[in-house]
């Protein structure tokens, strides 16, 4: 049981990392969060499942498509509830994005309805044995898909001009404007790519959790915890906390039932609140006097 349950922890405990670097993203480049994280989420796992399974198009053409769809929502976000407050130097963003996250989902519940729905997969049907344990294939393919994809996003980050150009903006606004930077487009980049691997996590996750427009409050709230453990600065302080805490979420849940796993799950953010309020992996910034 033990191995089974590792396996599905590590599925769970990328897609939450892959959530949380999207929180970092936007984080480290315009000092802001997306609280309406979960919700891409959500959107990502309904806009799939009503194009490849509502219209019958073929996988990959529905994944890009959501994909386009969950860049161009986080550039809406990030216009609409962000950029205004972010010029007026106000931090009313934050029950702003909360605000969209609220419409999303009662948006998602009045189109796609209140039940869940399953989202076929070949990988979800027939389990593996590994190390005596039956594993889905597709519980393989996810946390392969979320750590590659992680990979991903740190290689282009150092390797491309729209990466550099991302990390100069985390580095100092002022500065990157000197060198030509357009610093407000940036950020949008950043809260697109936000919104995007948000979404990639919930194509991955919609064939072993069912789609339904409730299915992202959770994740997002979990996403962020993770975020405030590893370190909300710290893009790989989030991925180590990300997959331990998929894991021991899983074990917790399979010995001890539910309830514990989320008492234990959310008294630890407190913990790591009250004892490194900068995370396990972060770095404490220096105060002016």
């Amino acid at each position: 049981m033990i191995v089974q349950l590792v396996f599905s922890g590590l599925a769970l405990g990328s897609m939450y990392a892959l959530v949380a670097l999207g929180y970092n993203i936007t984080y480290a480049t315009s000092q802001t969060v997306n609280f309406s994280q979960g919700q891409s989420v959500m959107v990502g796992a309904v806009v799939a499942y009503a194009l490849h399974v509502g219209a019958g198009w073929p996988l990959v053409p529905s994944v890009l498509v959501t994909l386009g769809a969950l860049a161009a929502l986080g550039v809406l976000v990030e216009r609409v509830a962000v950029r205004p407050f972010l010029r007026a130097s106000s931090i009313a963003w934050l029950l702003a994005t909360i605000a969209l996250g609220i419409i999303a989902e009662n948006v998602a519940m009045l189109v796609f309805g209140k039940d869940a729905r399953a989202f076929p997969s070949g990988l979800a049907v027939r389990p593996w044995t590994v190390l005596g344990a039956g594993v889905y294939p597709h519980e393989l393919l996810v946390p392969a898909v979320g750590v590659g994809l992680m990979i991903l996003v740190e290689l282009a980050f150092r390797r491309t001009l729209a990466g550099r150009a991302l990390r100069a903006v985390a580095f100092s606004h002022d500065a990157a404007r000197l060198i030509g930077i357009d610093v407000t487009r940036t950020i949008s980049v950043a809260y697109a790519l936000s919104s995007v691997l948000a979404g990639v996590a919930g194509i991955l996750l919609a064939p072993l959790l069912n789609v339904s427009a409730t299915m992202g409050t959770t994740i997002g709230l979990k996403a962020f915890a993770v975020a405030i453990i590893g370190g909300i600065e710290s893009a790989r302080g989030i991925v180590v906390a990300g997959v331990l805490y998929g894991i021991v979420e899983a074990v917790v849940a399979g010995y001890l039932g539910t309830g514990v796993r989320e008492i234990l799950g959310f008294a630890l953010v407190v913990l790591v609140l009250l004892l490194r309020p900068w995370g396990l992996f972060g770095v404490p910034t220096p105060r002016r006097v």
